[in-house]
């Protein structure tokens, strides 16, 4: 367990995803990266404490794409 990212790259997929998950019961939260990495589109990701597997799959199922998982601190 522990904190991931999961990088959506736009405001629209954070919004649509933090939804998702929260309907399936995990909390996240909507986090700007202040200078994103190449290929992360704007910068937006969501940050989930534990879980992150079953997110990122909820996310994927649903539509929104995921650029990357990154571990948080």
């Amino acid at each position: 367990m522990g904190n991931h990212y999961i990088h959506v790259g736009s405001i629209t997929n954070a919004m649509r995803g933090k939804r998702l998950l929260e309907q399936q019961g995990i909390r996240s939260y909507v986090h700007r990266a202040g200078q994103p990495a190449a290929g992360d589109g704007c910068g937006y990701s969501l940050l989930v404490t534990g879980e992150a597997e079953r997110a990122e799959q909820i996310l994927r199922v649903s539509g929104v794409r995921v650029v990357r998982v990154s571990e948080g601190l």
